[in-house]
């Protein structure tokens, strides 16, 4: 019995240190997709996909990475294994903010020109319905029990509450000027939307509908990244070339950060100890230490780097 526990704990031992997270981050002038080893943080390959690639939704599972094309109208299904492409999918007008469902079942399509959403069951890669949403949708996200679709869009100011089984609409919340990024905090019981005409960010509080908190960023906030150990958000701002850390304990910008030119996806590393940026007009990622936020490094893309999405995978 004792060689037994042993050996179950060696190989147990040896698949968690096997396991590795990679950043799959979207270069929108490159039509390509960089894959970088968050171990070495080095790029380990580039793979071609559709035309204009910018947002990303990994699966929680780690074997799938998904691509949004919106110049070529479609999504790019990525095999994590191997690195490789699967298949490109014709999907509507101009697929932007994608997500995938907790159990890996479905992908969710916020289409800008068309005002709505796809959904797609990523195991025979068909769409299967469609939801009308407002105008201009852009960022999306979904709970962790994946009961609940939100969606922000662009041109109405607001974001959408969906469920997701009956694929109705809930509420509809009014934020800011310009809603793009939206991310969940499931901790906390909030979500959090970059308005990017008004510099800020709206923290909504689900527990109470009416409790909108709107909080000063820098200029063109755009995607966020939650820190449920440190209570924090890191926001990228556009026009000002910086990610911004606010305190949720105080609801405000607590430091501003000089990141590359124009940064716009964000997220923060499975460990929790760093946070990646990527610089569209730079082309490259910046590192941040989530303890001294300072930068520890930078990695080179290629052309246009996006990752507007969940772009860590680990496996």
């Amino acid at each position: 019995m004792n060689y037994f526990i042993i050996i179950f704990f060696f190989f147990c031992t040896v698949s968690t240190a096997q396991s590795t997270t990679f950043a799959y981050i979207t270069n929108q002038i490159s039509d390509t997709v960089s894959v970088i080893d968050t171990s070495s943080n080095q790029v380990i390959t580039n793979l071609n996909v559709g035309h204009r690639p910018a947002g990303v939704a990994a699966s929680s599972d780690g074997k799938r990475v998904y691509i949004s094309n919106p110049e070529s109208q479609e999504i790019s299904v990525i095999d994590t294994d191997n690195n490789s492409l699967i298949k490109n999918i014709k999907v509507g007008d101009a697929p932007v903010g994608i997500v995938v469902s907790p159990d890996g079942k479905t992908l969710y399509i916020a289409d800008w020109y068309l005002n709505i959403v796809s959904v797609m069951d990523t195991k025979t890669m068909k769409i299967k319905s469609k939801i009308s949403v407002g105008k201009s949708p852009s960022g999306i996200a979904i709970s962790a029990t994946g009961k609940h679709l939100y969606v922000a869009n662009r041109d109405d100011n607001n974001l959408m509450i969906i469920d997701t089984k009956t694929e109705n609409i809930e509420m509809i919340i009014p934020v800011q000027i310009a809603p793009f990024g939206v991310t969940t905090a499931a901790a906390i019981n909030k979500i959090f939307v970059a308005n990017v005409r008004s510099g800020s960010v709206s923290m909504i509080d689900l527990d109470d509908i009416n409790n909108v908190v709107h909080i000063k960023t820098g200029k063109f906030p755009y995607a966020i990244a939650y820190d449920e150990v440190k209570n924090r958000i890191y926001v990228t701002n556009q026009h000002d070339g910086t990610v911004s850390v606010i305190s949720l304990t105080e609801e405000k910008v607590i430091k501003s950060i000089k990141v590359g030119d124009y940064p716009e996806g964000i997220a923060l590393h499975p460990s929790g100890d760093s946070v990646y940026v990527a610089n569209w007009f730079d082309g490259t990622v910046n590192i941040i230490d989530t303890n001294s936020l300072e930068i520890t490094g930078e990695i080179k893309t290629q052309d246009g780097c996006r990752a507007f999405g969940n772009f860590f995978s680990t496996h």
